[in-house]
């Protein structure tokens, strides 16, 4: 199976001025973890919770902009990667969000539980619990 069949829905973006506050209203409102951080139209980085928590905890005001705390080094795969190798990139770079593209395009970000679901690591399932 390819990642490309594990996107659901475009990424969701945010401008890279858009304060902390802003990028959690936008990340509950979606119910996603990370957002993909841009300048227009070019993708500059992304910022997850964590990078949000981390920040907080390091007494950042939540109007610090979002370009202060994403992560600017994005680590993407192409859609045709095939599921086991992108669990594989994610735990080598210690990643919890892959971004992925399409002749060079960004298309989607997937999450390393969007991984874990589709190679039958985790389970939506909860009635044994």
């Amino acid at each position: 199976m390819s990642i490309k069949e594990l996107i659901t829905r475009p990424p969701v973006t945010i401008s890279s001025s858009a304060s902390l506050k802003d990028c959690a209203k936008l990340m509950r409102k979606e119910n996603l973890g990370s957002l993909l951080v841009v300048d227009g139209d070019t993708p500059k980085g992304i910022i997850t919770e964590r990078d949000i928590i981390q920040a907080i905890a390091d007494d950042y005001p939540l109007e610090t902009p979002a370009s202060k705390v994403m992560s600017t080094n994005l680590i993407t795969a192409d859609a045709s990667t095939e599921v086991g190798d992108a669990a594989l990139l994610m735990t080598n770079h210690k990643i919890r969000h892959l971004v992925v593209t399409e002749g060079g395009k960004i298309i989607g970000v997937i999450s390393l539980r969007d991984v874990a679901r589709s190679l039958g690591l985790i389970t939506t399932d909860a009635s044994f619990w």
